[in-house]
């Protein structure tokens, strides 16, 4: 993976912690995909999204009901056409004001040098207990 897909995943998380959905949708193609492994029992807005469009409004819906206060991915490791992430998050429910403290995995997958799907794996047993918590 050339250096330039490293450092536009950069800008990616530079602009996910900002909720600068402007700044992230600049980088990604129409058809890009995103997706998470959350149950929509646990979660309406988890499941795959299909296109650039959806992708962007399934994050401002996420932006409107959790306030991220801390995103980091550690180091980016590379493999073909994948880039992986190990992201440390913290955010609060804002309706209910509980927090979620995680460590969620991110695989990209990138061609010629941009990224067309992002796989999010969140601990499924800590997200479910987050969001009981989070609906007393």
């Amino acid at each position: 993976m050339p250096d330039s897909a490293k450092a536009t995943l950069i800008d990616i998380y530079d602009a996910w912690r900002a909720h600068d959905l402007d700044w992230l949708g600049s980088y990604l193609p129409a058809d890009f995909s995103h997706s998470m492994n959350i149950p929509a029992e646990q979660l309406d807005l988890s499941g795959s999204r299909d296109g650039k469009l959806a992708a962007l409004n399934r994050l401002k819906e996420i932006f409107d009901s959790f306030d991220t206060q801390h995103l980091e991915p550690g180091a980016l490791r590379l493999c073909g056409d994948k880039a992986v992430a190990e992201v440390t998050t913290r955010c609060r429910h804002r309706s209910s004001g509980t927090w979620l403290c995680t460590t969620k995995k991110h695989v990209w997958r990138i061609e010629d040098g941009w990224p067309v799907e992002l796989s999010e794996f969140y601990d499924l047993d800590q997200f479910d207990a987050f969001m009981k918590k989070a609906r007393r």
